[in-house]
């Protein structure tokens, strides 16, 4: 029984891969009998199913069979068909290659297009490459200021001043002068001090220009007038004949700021310090390197710092020029070092509190004495002439540098051309004190400021050389006799304390302030040459009232009036007054 089932298995096989054979060959003659049969099936494998049974090559039986299977397989094809197709692209013309984009609506694009239209005009008005004839994007990173000044002033000197102040700063500048010709009646320069000023009409303006060069450099140049290149006023004298007025280099640095705690400074700046006028002329700039730090600690109290060092004088690099032939002096560089601790202190809304303690080394401004100097010779020069300070005005201690060697053919009689140098060095201890408050709604300040030179001592003075070598030239007390002088007096303390009731700076119409302060200044407390030239006419040795007062009359535009009343701490009288009325705007 099972051979037989096994044999018709076998033959059942070998029938079917006959008739798939036999299908393909007869596929062409099929088409004519199908159409005389029964309607064709969709399907042209049952059709050729069918043409073999009716051949005879296969049993209905098995026809039966592969129809079936054709049937499933077809469907099978049709649902795969139909799911390729859903995934297939449409026929839309596209090329390999071609981008094909979602469809977006119309609204969606509007809004697009909207926004890149805003976008585009915003970044046109920002670099004006949209506007005719605009200015370059870099211009805008640049801000111009300036102010100018118009004043007119009075010098008031005092008939009981006496006439014997010999003017120390012109005699270095124009020197050296030969003492030796005094007891010949020629008299070195002299200081006014008995013959009244009136009416002096003068002005004072500056043009600077600030460049934001990145998020953290800035740099900076700032034009003044003057009458000269001192340090200390950039006052220009009106009249003269109408001549042009000179215009000088008043700033110029750079400012890296890295962190919004710190920052550094370079060039010429202005005085980087927390100052009052006792020590400091409030229009000195200074040549250097500063750096300026605060640290809140706080809602209430931050801490600040300054330090910095700024180059006071140089020894020429060929000097001297002539002198002792192939000598060549050793650097003497006179630098400021300088550092500032500082405190403040908000009290509340309208109260505030801020004090800093400073420390001023000026390095190497005392003066020294040369070595024996053989004037006769014809030699023009002295060992030490480049120790005379390169600007002064009056008050502090002085002394002759040159030790000239007297002319072996006249030892009773020879020329003696000299100049003067500092007596003392200048460290300076300054401790400096605000107080701003309101009483009503009315503004209020309270200055208070002491300084303390650290390195003076008296006798430094006068015992510093031998054989009366380095003795002081000036003050000296008042004496009954014309041609004596009292004992030496100096000293190394300074003071001020001032009230302001009103807007310290006012900058609009109706602002006003008053201002009333008492200023105290020894001869050796500070560097007489970088003082206020208002007071005293500048200088140190002096002390007095300051009354002021400013009214605002228009947007930063305001009258001021001044008076300064000053006479001499010791020594010979020199009372001096001085009244200013002016007009100031800034822009």
């Amino acid at each position: 029984m099972s051979s037989r089932n096994a044999l018709s298995a076998g033959a059942r096989l070998t029938r079917r891969a006959l008739c798939a054979s036999i299908a393909v060959l007869l596929a062409a003659t099929a088409l004519p009998t199908l159409a005389l049969d029964a309607a064709p099936s969709p399907n042209a494998t049952i059709n050729l199913i069918r043409l073999m049974v009716k051949k005879g090559l296969i049993s209905q039986a098995d026809a039966d069979g592969l129809i079936t299977q054709a049937n499933t397989e077809a469907a099978q094809a049709q649902r795969a068909a139909a799911t390729a197709q859903a995934a297939a692209p449409v026929a839309d013309g596209a090329q390999p290659g071609d981008v094909r984009v979602a469809y977006v609506p119309q609204s969606v694009r509007n809004e697009i297009r909207d926004q890149v239209k805003q976008e585009v005009i915003a970044q046109a008005k920002t670099e004006h490459w949209a506007e005719p004839n605009a200015l370059p994007e870099w211009l805008d990173r640049i801000s111009w200021s300036g102010d100018i000044r118009v004043r007119n002033e009075w010098w008031l000197y005092s008939r009981n001043n006496s006439p014997y102040f010999i003017d120390y700063a012109t005699l270095n500048r124009n020197g050296p002068f030969d003492i030796n010709q005094i007891s010949q009646g020629v008299n070195p320069p002299i200081l006014n001090s008995q013959q009244n000023r009136l009416n002096i009409l003068d002005m004072q303006a500056h043009l600077a220009m600030t460049a934001k060069v990145a998020d953290t450099v800035t740099a900076g140049v700032r034009i003044g007038t003057g009458n000269d290149n001192n340090p200390v006023s950039t006052t220009q004298a009106l009249g003269g004949g109408l001549v042009k007025k000179d215009i000088w280099l008043d700033r110029a640095w750079i400012q890296w700021q890295p962190y919004s705690w710190g920052s550094l400074t370079f060039g010429r700046m202005a005085d980087p310090f927390f100052v009052t006028d006792l020590i400091y002329s409030p229009e000195l700039n200074f040549d250097g390197i500063a750096g300026k730090f605060k640290v809140p600690f706080n809602s209430d109290f931050e801490g600040f710092a300054t330090a910095g060092m700024f180059p006071i004088q140089y020894t020429g690099n060929n000097s001297p020029a002539q002198g002792f032939g192939y000598d060549k002096n050793q650097s003497n560089s006179r630098w400021l070092s300088a550092a500032q601790l500082g405190l403040t202190w908000h009290i509340d809304e309208d109260m505030k509190w801020s004090t800093a303690l400073a420390y001023y080394f000026f390095d190497g401004m005392r003066g020294k004495l040369s070595a024996p100097c053989p004037i006769y010779t014809g030699v023009d020069y002295c060992s030490t002439d480049d120790d005379a300070p390169s600007y002064m005005l009056k008050g502090n201690t002085l002394f002759l540098l040159r030790d000239i060697v007297p002319d072996p053919s006249s030892p009773s009689n020879y020329a003696q051309p000299q100049f003067v140098g500092l007596s003392y060095d200048y460290h300076l201890a300054n401790v400096t004190s605000t107080f701003d408050f309101k009483i009503g709604e009315t503004p209020a300040r309270i200055q208070a400021d002491y300084v303390r030179n650290m390195a003076y001592h008296a006798k430094d003075a006068l015992t510093r050389y031998a054989n009366g070598l380095g003795t002081p030239v000036n003050n000296y007390e008042s004496s009954t006799s014309a041609t004596e002088s009292g004992p030496y007096k100096s000293g190394p303390v300074g003071w001020l304390v001032r009230g302001i009731l009103g807007n310290p700076n006012p900058m609009a119409a109706n602002e006003w302030n008053v201002t009333f302060g008492y200023k105290y200044l020894q001869p050796d407390a500070a560097l007489d040459g970088l003082t206020d030239v208002n007071f005293h006419l500048g200088g140190t040795n002096a002390k007095g009232f300051i009354f002021t007062a400013d009214y605002g009359i228009a947007t930063r535009t305001w009258l001021s009036a001044r008076y300064f009343n000053a006479k001499q701490v010791f020594g010979p009288p020199l009372s001096i007054d001085v009244v200013q009325l002016e007009i100031n705007t800034k822009f």
